[in-house]
């Protein structure tokens, strides 16, 4: 098997506990998304990975596995609206997420998940996104003599008993390989958008943006207008809205971020506000510029360098003028 500079950088990255010679061919898994034009394999490999987080089973059922490629789908479709099927074209598996989940609440029934799953899982096995891919996984290990990943059965897969073992030892390390694999390719695909972790899977905990909130009521002295309405704020009940939805820029940077009653944060959702909302919004972080320069460099770097280097301008070079 020949492979190529980007392969054995590959097999490099993964290979930060190597189990003895001789047991695996780590170069052949290192192989698995070379020229993927579609987003099934991705999914069906991290799909197996997320499996073995749950359950160290080395059978894997095709509902186990459509389930978790509907979840791992969901998120980037639904949420960050990003293209992950060919020419932007809706294919089989995103075909199933319109009643899994309420986007616009970033919220995901798993229960809905695993139902659906199961009633469409013979379907997608015969005519749908598993027709192919569990075969096509398989395609590095053609011509060797050891035994590839996995064999198919009636119903699922059965790891082979090699790689179960370097799978569950090298966890982490072939999820990191598989995370970054699968966030460059859905960034080819979506070349005017940055794609990072955090707009392909939910969050594993949120900020709770309660120095952002100190800040807001110190620049503010607690009096504030929401950006939206002009009406006040109550300084009691507010949130902190990301101007631009959390689910399109994947951070909770200061400069995005706006005071508004919870009423209107919950309502608002995934929409992206009209223009004519950025003066206001401009408005209120003046005051909030003024107030950070006047406290420690500590909290300057926090707050304002961010928002520095997205205006392209030098590190604490944010003036105040007039």
């Amino acid at each position: 098997m020949v492979h190529t500079a980007t392969q054995e950088k590959q097999v490099n990255e993964m290979n930060g506990q190597v189990l003895p010679d001789g047991e695996v061919e780590v170069e052949r898994l290192a192989g698995l998304f070379l020229n993927t034009t579609q987003s099934y394999k991705f999914l069906f490999f991290r799909a197996i990975l997320t499996r073995l987080k749950k359950s160290n089973s080395r059978t894997i059922n095709f509902q186990e596995l459509l389930a978790e490629m509907i979840v791992a789908a969901w998120w980037p479709v639904k949420v960050s609206h990003l293209v992950i099927g060919p020419s932007g074209v809706n294919d089989s598996l995103t075909g199933l997420l319109d009643a899994v989940g309420d986007a616009m609440h970033e919220r995901l029934s798993y229960q809905a998940v695993s139902t659906r799953a199961a009633y469409h899982v013979k379907s997608e096995r015969a005519r749908g996104c598993l027709r192919y891919v569990p075969e096509a996984l398989l395609s590095p290990w053609a011509g060797s003599q050891r035994p590839p990943l996995y064999t198919i059965k009636l119903g699922g897969i059965v790891l082979e008993e090699e790689w179960h073992r370097y799978l569950l030892e090298n966890l982490p390390i072939v999820c990191g390989w598989a995370d970054n694999e699968w966030t460059q390719w859905v960034q080819a695909r979506n070349p005017n958008v940055p794609v990072n972790l955090e707009k392909l899977q939910p969050p594993i905990r949120r900020n709770s943006l309660s120095a952002e909130r100190r800040l807001f009521l110190l620049s503010t002295k607690g009096h504030f207008r929401c950006v939206y309405t002009g009406l006040p704020v109550d300084k009691t009940d507010f949130a902190l809205d990301h101007f631009l939805p959390h689910a399109f820029v994947g951070h909770d940077r200061i400069w995005n971020l706006a005071p508004v009653s919870r009423a209107l944060n919950s309502a608002k959702g995934l929409q992206v506000p009209a223009a004519h909302f950025v003066a206001p919004l401009v408005d209120i972080h003046f005051g909030l510029i003024s107030c950070v320069r006047t406290r420690s460099v500590k909290a300057e770097e926090k707050f304002l360098e961010p928002g520095a280097v997205l205006c392209g301008l030098a590190d604490r070079t944010l003036r105040i003028d007039g």
